[in-house]
Formats: C-alpha cells, sequence, structure tokens
C-alpha cells in the first residue's frame, strides 16, 4: 500500500551538503616525493630538467640527478665518483640550452656541471665575477645573467651590488648600486627578455642588453628602522608585472606605463614565488601557501590540499617540466601537481572522505534531468539543466521503502519519460514529479529481496523481469498486462539468480548474465538458445556477469566478477578474455558503455578504464584524474540524450563526454639509461652509461655470463604507475609485460643479432611516444666462428692430404719395387733356371744310363721352376693388373699345359664388360692361381679330352666356371690339399667355390664383383 506522500529526506542539510559538492572543484591531482620515494634529501631549494627530461634538484647537501627510478647525487665527498667542490645548493638552477651544461650556485660561487663527463667549472675572479654570486638567472634569449657582491672583500661601506652577463668567456658589469645593510636581491626577467632586478632600494629594469631603462618604488615596509624598497615580481607570458609587497601583503599588478598597481588578491599572506602554465594559470606560492589564478582572474587555494598530503613549513621553489607538471619543491620533499583540464564532472559528491554517496540505477526524464538512486541514504537524486540539485521525495510506507533501499537497482522510464519503473517489494511505477508510487503487488514473488532484480524495457515497449526463468515477465506497460516467457513444461533446468539483460539487436533475442551460471542466450517466444560458462566451448573465464554491451557487428562484450572483460564473437565460436594482465585496470568489470569511436569504456572496482577495441589498448584513469572514487558500482552506469556518460560509484557520479576525455595527449618519453653485465672470462663487471656515450649497438662477448638494460621513462606522475612491455626479437615472438620494473635481464644468450624492443605507458595508460630498439649482437665464441671451423675444415684436408699423399708414395714405392723384383726374378732368375735346364739337357747326351735319368730330373724339376717362376713373376708385376691381363695369362697357361696333353680348350669372355679394369695384385694372384690348380688336376688327374672356361658377369657379382668331360683316373688317389687350397684362396678375396662332377667335372668360383 502507498502512503500518502511521505517524504524521505525531510530536512535542508542534505541539500546544501550536496550543493557544496557539486561547485566544488575536484580535488587536485597531486603526487608527492619525498623519502619515503627514495628522495635521499628532503629540503629541496631548487628544481630544473635537462634536455634529456631528467629532473634535478638543489639541496643543501648536493645535487640529485632523478630519472623517475634512480637518483645520482652529486656532494663533496671526495670517495664520491661524482664530487663536486661546494654542495650547499642556492636557488638558480638552469640549463644551457646549447651545451646542457647546468649552472648552479653552491656556497655563493658560481658552477657549471657537465652531465656528460659529470665534471664542474668554477667560475671566481678570473673570470671579472666581482664576489659572492647571490642569484643567477637564464634570460629568455637564453643568456645567463648574476648579481655579484663584493662585501667580504670591499672597505667597509663601500661594498657594491653588479649586475654581471656571461658573453661566453667572462662575466660583464652591466650595472652596480651601493650595498646596503641587508643583500635582499631578486632577478627576474619579462616576457620580452628585460632584466627586472629588485633591489633594497627598488626594482631597477634594464633592457636586454643591459641598459637601464627604468627605476620602480612599488611598495615600502620597515626593517630595524630602515625603510626598504624590497618586493619580490614576477611577470606573465601578457607581460603582466606582478609583486608581492611585505608590508600589505597578497597580490598586486603593476602598471609599468601609468605607474599605477591594483590589488588582486586581499589575503595577508607574503608570496615569494610564481610560475605560469601553459593553461595560463599563474600560480602563486607563500611561505607554505598555494594559490593558482585563472586566466579570468579568479583564486583557488591548493594549500589544504598540500598540507593533506605531506606536511612542510616552507616553499622553495615551482618549476614546470617539459610534461606540463608543476613541481612545488617545500622543505619536506615535492609536490608534483598534474596540470590539466578537468576531465570528469562530478556530481552527487559528498565531502565526506572515503564511501560517500554510493550511487546505483541512472536514467533521465524528458526534459534532460538526470536521476540517480543513492543507496546509502535511499533517496532518488536529481539534476536539472539549469544546474538545480534536489531530492524526488517518494511516497513509500516503511516497509516499501525499505525494500526499495536493497532491491532497487535498476529504473526504467516510460514512453513519455514521466514516469519511471523499478523493483522493490514488487514492481512501483513512480511519478517523476510528484514522487506518487503505484504499485503492481501482482508481482511480490517475482522479487528477490536484497537481490539484484534486472529490469529493462525492450524495443517493444515492454519490460522484462523475473529472477529466473520460470519467473521471466513481460509487462506491457500501455495496457498493464504480463504473460510468462516460459512455460514450465519447456524448462529443463530453472537457472535463477539473474544479474544484468541486455536486448540484442538481433530481434527477438535477449542475453541474460547470471549469478553463477554464466551467459544466457534467450529467444523471446520462450526458448533457451545457447550458454556460456566455464566449462562450455568456448567458455567464459568467470560465471558471474556483472555488465552486457552488444558491439555494432553482434559481437559481445561481457564484464565478468573477478574474470576480467570476456569478447564472444558475433558467431559465438571465439571468446577473448582481457584481464589485469592486459592492463585492465581491474577484474571486477561493473559498467559497459560503447561511444561513437569504437571505444568501450569500462567501469571496474579500480578505476575507469578507455579500451580502443580496434588497438585493444587501455587507457586507465583514477581519482587523481579526477574521479570522485576509484570503486565503481554495479548497475550504475548510463548514456543520456547529450552523449554525456555517467558512471557511479563510492562517491557521486562521474559525468564526461567521451570526444573530450580522449583526446591528444603528450606521449612520455623513453629514454636508453644504461647495459651492464659481467664477464666470467676475466671474472669483472661492465657497465656503460648512454647519458654520456651515444648508443649505437650493445656487442657481446661470448664469455659475457649475463646483461642487463635499464631504462627510463621521464613521465614523473604517479610513475609509480608506469608499465613497460618487452619483446628480443631474434628470440621472442611476442611482447612481455616487465609492470613497473624499467629494467630486464638476460643470462648467456646463444651467439646472434637480436633487437630488444621497449614501450611503456604512463599513469593513465599514454603509450610512450615511440619504441625503443636496442641492436644487439652476441659474438660467436672463436671456436664456432666461420674462419676457425674453415681452418680446422682446411686443416683436417690438409692431414688428409698429407695421409694420402704418404700412402700413394708408400704405393707407388711398392709398385715400383714389384716391377723391379719382377723383372729381377724374370732376367736374372729365370734365365739361370732355364740354363740350368739347357746346360742340364747338353749333359745328358753324353752321360751314362744311370745318369741321364737324374739329369732329366733335373732339367725337369729347372723347367717346372721355370714356370713357377713365370707365374710368380706374373702375379706381382704391376704392369699387368688388369682383367684382360688375367684372361690372356689363362689362355697362355691352357697352351702350355693342355694342347701338350692333347686337350682342347676354349675360354669364352664375352660377358667380360670392362676388360680394363684393374684388380688388386693379391685379387689377380688367388684368381690366377684358383684356376691354375683346376687345370692342373685336369691335366694329372682326369681323363679329359676337353676344357670349358667361361666368365659370367651379373649386376654386382660374376662366376668363372671351368668344365672338362673327364672323370677321375682310378689310380689316382687325392690328399684334398688342392680343393681347400681353393676354397681358402676363394675366401680371402671374399669368394667361394663350388665342385661338381656330372658329366664332367666343374669348379664354379662365385666372385663378389663384375669384371
Amino acid at each position: 500500500m502507498l502512503s500518502l506522500f511521505r517524504k524521505i529526506v525531510p530536512v535542508a542539510c542534505f541539500y546544501f551538503a550536496f550543493l557544496n559538492a557539486l561547485i566544488a572543484q575536484n580535488p587536485s591531482q597531486i603526487d608527492v616525493f619525498t623519502t619515503e620515494q627514495g628522495l635521499p634529501y628532503r629540503d629541496i631549494k631548487s628544481i630544473t630538467q635537462d634536455k634529456n627530461e631528467f629532473i634535478w634538484m638543489g639541496t643543501a647537501l648536493g645535487l640529485l640527478r632523478y630519472d623517475g627510478y634512480n637518483i645520482k647525487t652529486y656532494n663533496s665527498n671526495k670517495s664520491n665518483s661524482l664530487f663536486i667542490e661546494e654542495e650547499y645548493i642556492m636557488a638558480g638552477l638552469d640549463f644551457d640550452d646549447a651545451t646542457n651544461d647546468l649552472w648552479y650556485i653552491a656556497n655563493g660561487e658560481l658552477f657549471t656541471l657537465n652531465p656528460l663527463t659529470d665534471k664542474s667549472i668554477a667560475y671566481d675572479k678570473t673570470h671579472n665575477i666581482m664576489g659572492s654570486v647571490l642569484f643567477l638567472l637564464k634570460n629568455k634569449d637564453g643568456s645567463f645573467w648574476i648579481i655579484s657582491d663584493d662585501f667580504k672583500t670591499a672597505k667597509k661601506g663601500k661594498a657594491k651590488q653588479y649586475l654581471q652577463k656571461f658573453n661566453g668567456d667572462r662575466f660583464e658589469i652591466k650595472h652596480a648600486i651601493l650595498r646596503g645593510k641587508v643583500d635582499y636581491i631578486r632577478l627576474i626577467s619579462d616576457y620580452r627578455g628585460h632584466i627586472l632586478w629588485s633591489t633594497p632600494n627598488g626594482s631597477l629594469k634594464f633592457d636586454p642588453d643591459g641598459n637601464l631603462e627604468a627605476n620602480f618604488d612599488l611598495s615600502s615596509f620597515k626593517w630595524l628602522g630602515t625603510d626598504l624598497k624590497f618586493n619580490v615580481s614576477f611577470y606573465d607570458s601578457c607581460n603582466n608585472h606582478y609583486f608581492f609587497p611585505q608590508q600589505e601583503r597578497g597580490i598586486y599588478i603593476f602598471d609599468e606605463d601609468n605607474l599605477t598597481h591594483k590589488r588582486i588578491l586581499d589575503k595577508p599572506i607574503q608570496f615569494y614565488n610564481a610560475i605560469e602554465d601553459y593553461q595560463k594559470h599563474v600560480w602563486f606560492a607563500g611561505l607554505d601557501e598555494l594559490y593558482r589564478m585563472s586566466p579570468e582572474g579568479e583564486f583557488t587555494d591548493y594549500t589544504a590540499q598540500l598540507k593533506a598530503r605531506f606536511e612542510y613549513s616552507i616553499i622553495r621553489d615551482l618549476f614546470i617540466d617539459a610534461n606540463k607538471l608543476l613541481w612545488v619543491a617545500t622543505d619536506n620533499g615535492s609536490f608534483k601537481i598534474r596540470i590539466g583540464d578537468e576531465l570528469f564532472k562530478p556530481l552527487f559528491k559528498s565531502n565526506t572522505e572515503g564511501w560517500g554517496n554510493t550511487m546505483r540505477g541512472i536514467f533521465e526524464d524528458k526534459n534532460g534531468t538526470i536521476f540517480a538512486k543513492c543507496e546509502n541514504s535511499n533517496t532518488l537524486l536529481y539534476k536539472t539543466l539549469n544546474g538545480e540539485v534536489d531530492t524526488l521525495q517518494i511516497q513509500l510506507d516503511k516497509v516499501d521503502l525499505e525494500a526499495m533501499q536493497h532491491t532497487a537497482n535498476f529504473f526504467v522510464v516510460d514512453n513519455k519519460k514521466e514516469h519511471v519503473f523499478t523493483l522493490g517489494e514488487t514492481l512501483m511505477k513512480i511519478n517523476l514529479k510528484d514522487g506518487s508510487v503505484k504499485s503492481y503487488d501482482e508481482f511480490r514473488n517475482y522479487v528477490t529481496f536484497k537481490g539484484q532484480n534486472p529490469l529493462i524495457k525492450l524495443r517493444d515497449g515492454k519490460l522484462l523481469f523475473g529472477q529466473s526463468l520460470s519467473q521471466l515477465v513481460l509487462f506491457d506497460i500501455e495496457n498493464e498486462t504480463s504473460t510468462l516467457l516460459f512455460k514450465d513444461s519447456e524448462i529443463e533446468d530453472d537457472i535463477s539468480n539473474f544479474m544484468y539483460f541486455e536486448e540484442s539487436k538481433t530481434d527477438s533475442l535477449i542475453w541474460i548474465g547470471t549469478q553463477n551460471d554464466g551467459l544466457l542466450k534467450v529467444h523471446l517466444n520462450g526458448r533457451l538458445e545457447k550458454q556460456f560458462t566455464i566449462k562450455t566451448t568456448p567458455n567464459i573465464s568467470r560465471n558471474c556477469i556483472r555488465a552486457l554491451e552488444e558491439d555494432t557487428d553482434g559481437s559481445l562484450w561481457v564484464g565478468t566478477y573477478g574474470g576480467g572483460l570476456n569478447h564472444i564473437s558475433a558467431d559465438g565460436n571465439t571468446v577473448k578474455t582481457f584481464t589485469k594482465s592486459q592492463q585492465l585496470p581491474n577484474n571486477n568489470v561493473v559498467g559497459l558503455l560503447s561511444d561513437h569511436a569504437n571505444g568501450l569504456w569500462i567501469s571496474t572496482y579500480n578505476g575507469l578504464s578507455h579500451f580502443d577495441k580496434t588497438t585493444e589498448i587501455f587507457q586507465n584513469y583514477y581519482t587523481e584524474d579526477g574521479l570522485t572514487h576509484f570503486e565503481f558500482n554495479y548497475a550504475s552506469f548510463f548514456k543520456d540524450s547529450r552523449g554525456n556518460f555517467y558512471f557511479g560509484g563510492m562517491n557521486g557520479l562521474n559525468r564526461f563526454e567521451p570526444k573530450e576525455i580522449v583526446r591528444e595527449s603528450n606521449p612520455p618519453k623513453l629514454s636508453l639509461l644504461s647495459a651492464s653485465g659481467y664477464n666470467n672470462q676475466n671474472k669483472s663487471s661492465f657497465i656503460a652509461d648512454y647519458n654520456k656515450t651515444k648508443f649505437s649497438a650493445l656487442e657481446l662477448s661470448p664469455y659475457d655470463q649475463y646483461f642487463e638494460i635499464k631504462w627510463t621513462m621521464t613521465s614523473y606522475f604517479q610513475n609509480q604507475k608506469n608499465t613497460f612491455s618487452t619483446k628480443l626479437e631474434g628470440l621472442e615472438d611476442r611482447w612481455f609485460y616487465q609492470g613497473n620494473s624499467a629494467s630486464i635481464r638476460y643470462n648467456q644468450l646463444p651467439a646472434g643479432n637480436y633487437t630488444l624492443k621497449i614501450k611503456g605507458k604512463d599513469s593513465r595508460g599514454i603509450d610512450s611516444a615511440s619504441v625503443l630498439s636496442i641492436p644487439i649482437t652476441v659474438r660467436q665464441i672463436f671456436y664456432k666462428e666461420w674462419w676457425f671451423i674453415l681452418l680446422v675444415l682446411l686443416t683436417v684436408i690438409g692431414l688428409m692430404y698429407a695421409v694420402f699423399r704418404y700412402r700413394l708414395q708408400q704405393v707407388l714405392a711398392m709398385e715400383r719395387l714389384r716391377t723391379k723384383i719382377s723383372s729381377d726374378l724374370h732376367d736374372d732368375v729365370g734365365s739361370l733356371l732355364s740354363g740350368l735346364a739347357m746346360q742340364t739337357e747338353l749333359m745328358e747326351i753324353n752321360a751314362n744310363q744311370a745318369d741321364k735319368f737324374k739329369l732329366q730330373k733335373i732339367a725337369e724339376i729347372s723347367r717346372n721352376a721355370v714356370s713357377r717362376l713365370r707365374d710368380l713373376v706374373w702375379s706381382i708385376d704391376s704392369r699387368r693388373e688388369t682383367v684382360g691381363d688375367l684372361i690372356e695369362r689363362m689362355q697362355e697357361l691352357a697352351e702350355e699345359v693342355l694342347l701338350p696333353a692333347q686337350i682342347s680348350f676354349q675360354i669364352d669372355s664375352t660377358s667380360v664388360k670392362n676388360p680394363s679394369r684393374k684388380l688388386l695384385a693379391q685379387t689377380k694372384q688367388h684368381l690366377f692361381l684358383i684356376y691354375k690348380e683346376a687345370i692342373t688336376n685336369i691335366l694329372r688327374h682326369s681323363n679329359a679330352t676337353e676344357v670349358h672356361i667361361k666368365f659370367v658377369n651379373y649386376t654386382n657379382s660374376c662366376d668363372l666356371v671351368i668344365l672338362d668331360n673327364g672323370c677321375k683316373k682310378e689310380t689316382y688317389k687325392s690328399t684334398g690339399l688342392g680343393l681347400d687350397n681353393m676354397r681358402m684362396r676363394a675366401e680371402s678375396i671374399k669368394g667361394c667355390v663350388d665342385f661338381k662332377q656330372d658329366d664332367g667335372f666343374s669348379v664354379v668360383l662365385h666372385l663378389p664383383f663384375s669384371m
């Protein structure tokens, strides 16, 4: 039941709290750099930046060079390799644009430091410096000016202060004044390069050549009974002259033409420093106060925000770096303030620290008024187009009011945008004009108390809600009728605990995200078409779904609780997951909205992210970017009719236009710092500092056990959130995420050529201006070098050739020896035996009968010896070593032995293909002796009349066949030694011999080679 016009918030204090939150400016984007972040000395007196964008700080204990990760300290400690003569650094640090030398004042002396050599040069009276140096100025044209003081050396009352300009070799005196009791001085230049010297007696204006133009008496004050006219001044880019009087305090602007001044900040504050940023804001620093003046002249006090970060007593210096970051140097560290447009407009933000106004459902009425539910106060807040902020007073009783607090997360307006539907104790229709409520009690069982209860209006105007498939209701808001989407008989598994509904661009299809059962694809005719879970193919990363967004191509973006962002292709066949490892700020995704530039905006439990769907790059935003809180809420995102995006979290809403957020930013610069490593051959470390030497390529020895590359990215705001990725081309085929680590180490790389690629993102996800490419060559160890391998190969070939030559010489010597022996045997021994046979035959003629037998025997033995000697000589004669020579000798032997015994023979060598083939001496000898043994056996032991000798050649072998037509003599008794000798000789040449007796006797010699 409805109560009669009950107001949720009856007091007006709530309204004023939100009004104050609305008009209050976003918290400044402030980062800090103190001893907790690695600063070695907390009292920073001055700050500047070199051309490599490294930050230099002057302290009472030396110079500090900071690259975002590492600090180098220059001091007067003689054991320090970064030694400087004097270490008490005063204000006035600056770099020479031409040489990149650092000019600084230390203990009243002037020095320059060369960062390439880390050596300093002192300037003194030899350079015409008149005493101690009190102030250093770099003018607009790059020239250097100083104020010097000869108080320590001049006679009493004669001391002077000098304005001097450096001409490239020495300092010229441009002007001098008598020194008073105090050395109050300040030197600045205006936008045209004219010099203003603030002295105790007034302010002197000089042209760029040092000619006095004017003398201004801006203001005076009493000091120890003396009137002093010293004033600190500042010129902006419009050449407006500001000064900060010590008597009146505050900030004044001075008209140098009319010699009039006007107070623009009436505060009892003594200011000492000022600087202008790129947005034409002027920042003024007092002793511990910091103010910013807009181009319209409006002042904002940042002091409280600085004090909330850390305690300090004095602001020493203001400096703006190359990335437009304002550095505020103090006696307790430095503040870093990001200067930029306000990215996000807060709405309904509470001033309460931490969790303030927790926001849920967001919607818009017909007038463009934005409504949102503040969960912790259980109210509907709104803001009109004219800026009015108030609360819609809803008429509900206590029970329905409590139900609304715990269940109403989704709000859907009707077609006229005059009423809004939500789910509380039941379905409710709220009048946006007077807060009256109509409840539809028939749906009380379709709402889960303290549940999520998603609600959506479809394109046909009907509402869809319900907590399970069996309870899904289609409600017609025009005629107030309803139907169930599913019939009980059609549901196999009544899946419940729905979290989010998304209507598909395909007609009659609904995507449903669940708490425990993944993603459902449901047809409006009551059919579950598909389900995606962690176990399906393809699978999603988590079953708990918090947000859905269908893309223009029909693919679906799925925000999960704990599983990051999933992208399901339009055909449903592939799922791609993005998590923190791909630089999504958090794996709990609670909101998704697409813009018109192919971007997806993602709210998470730790920041807001813009995802470029083309490049798949995340750009992340946090509270330091102006968000009201880093943690965002489920069911708290909306796009209004004017293209504004809203994301709600733990303290109000964040409103923005995507095209204003995603714009060109200054990309951070990556710089290579050094390469170091260890050589295990000489047991020593090595390091190359590329701030001092120009880098071309890194060449490594094969004995370098490891090497390490260090780099930096000169984006100093929240630099602990800078991230890097690397890829070693030649070894790695993909990018590896390195987190915030600005170095990488490789151990014992194989020899070869590589290129190390490094890319980075700053704390806002902006890519570095370029990718570092570092060529790396690892030399091959000497015994794997081509020249060494070639040398070894040539040596081996030389040795092989020497062995070959040696063996060839041996063979040739053996051949010559064989030829000599055969010749000697044939000529000497053969002649001797032949002569013996002839002499014996002659003696036989005249011998008696008894001696004739003996002489015949001797003659026969001599002839046999000659025959055998001839065979031996032939077998070792290297001049008779071919197959043709063997056949010829076989022919001769047959003629000599068989024909006298009346035995005919025939040698068939027609199958011999290569009669010129050379045979080894041993092979030739065994072949002939086997043949001779066979012929001798025929002659002695058979009664054969015919002998057939034939060579039969095969592919890789041949047979020698010796066949006769005789039979064994009956009187013959064989010992078998002849046949065994033939077998033995055949085996020695890797052949075999067969003996057959069939129509005669045959000897078949099988040889393992062809002839």
